[in-house]
């Protein structure tokens, strides 16, 4: 099941990712990698801290995310980092 996983969806989730966020799909993989170290945050609070870092890069860079889509790119980052 690993190699399934392996093979099949890191490269599905990351394509995702990066047609959901585009340039800014590092910085949701990058600030969720971060964040799942800060062990005194709990997971909602977490979350809630990668929204707010993707959406201020999405500002800066002059960019407008639809919440669902930073919602979304937040997820797949989690799902890539698991596995």
């Amino acid at each position: 099941m690993k190699w399934l996983v392996k093979r099949f969806f890191k490269p599905f989730a990351k394509a995702m990712l990066q047609a959901v966020l585009g340039e800014l799909a590092q910085v949701a993989i990058f600030a969720v990698q971060q964040l799942s170290s800060v062990e005194t945050l709990t997971d909602e609070e977490k979350r809630k801290k990668a929204f707010e870092i993707i959406k201020a890069e999405a500002k800066q860079r002059g960019k407008e995310l639809k919440d669902s889509a930073i919602n979304l790119a937040i997820e797949l980052a989690v799902q890539l980092l698991k596995r």
